[in-house]
Order: structure tokens, then C-alpha cells, then sequence
């Protein structure tokens, strides 16, 4: 039995800026708890921030603790979940680091990354619907 959600980096941004993106399924989920965000998306946006892809400032994360949405540490037992996930399924390590923290936690994840969906682990919502 899965203990709560762990939202990717994208449907953070969602959460903040977009909520309407976020398909009735995956909002119900959203909205019943526990849910994480993993600081490895907190350091994706401050890296996509540098390089010009996000606007989002990585410290959007007080904020996202200031509503009941928990951080998640990408620890060792991640780490170790994290060589599951072969890069050519899934070549950006971010996403892989975000999925083997989910795996780690026994965490259902919530995405709209499209390469992440199409491994169709039963442990993996799609965000859109």
C-alpha cells in the first residue's frame, strides 16, 4: 500500500502557477495528503532558472511547505532505488532521481513527463488526468 503522493518538479509548478492543468484525478489525489515534493526539484528549478527555461525561484519551496505539501530528501535508500531506472528509458537524471525517490518512499508519483509515463509503472499518475 502506497503511503501518499510525491509531486514531480513540473506539477510543483503547476501547483503554483497553474492549478487548472492538473487533471480531476490527480487533484483529488493532491488534496487528500500526505504529499511530498522531493528537493531534487527544488534544485531542477534552480538549475532551470540558470539557464533561462524557468522563472520560478527554487526558494518557491517555503511556500509549498507554508500549504501542507512536505519535502522528501533524496537519501541513500533513493540513491540505491535511483539504478533501477536505466537512462535510455528515461535520459534526464532529474526526472530519475525524482522517480527512485518515489520508489524509495513507496510514494505513488504524480507527473506529466511523457517518457516517465510511458514506463507504466503501477506506482505512476499521470497529472493531466
Amino acid at each position: 500500500m502506497y503511503r501518499g503522493y510525491l509531486l514531480d518538479t513540473q506539477v510543483m509548478v503547476w501547483v503554483t502557477n497553474a492549478p487548472n492543468r492538473i487533471g480531476n484525478q490527480a487533484m483529488k489525489a493532491i488534496e487528500t495528503r500526505p504529499v511530498y515534493f522531493s528537493s531534487v526539484s527544488v534544485a531542477e528549478l534552480g538549475f532551470k532558472r540558470s539557464i533561462g527555461k524557468f522563472e520560478m525561484h527554487p526558494e518557491v519551496a517555503e511556500s509549498w511547505i507554508n500549504v501542507g505539501i512536505k519535502p522528501l530528501n533524496f537519501d541513500l535508500q533513493a540513491a540505491v532505488a535511483f539504478a533501477r531506472f536505466p537512462a535510455s528509458q528515461v535520459p534526464d537524471p532529474m526526472d530519475r532521481q525524482i522517480m527512485a525517490t518515489a520508489a524509495a518512499n513507496n510514494l505513488i508519483l504524480i507527473t506529466s513527463d511523457r517518457k516517465i509515463l510511458a514506463q507504466r509503472f503501477d506506482w505512476v499518475l499521470d497529472a493531466t488526468t
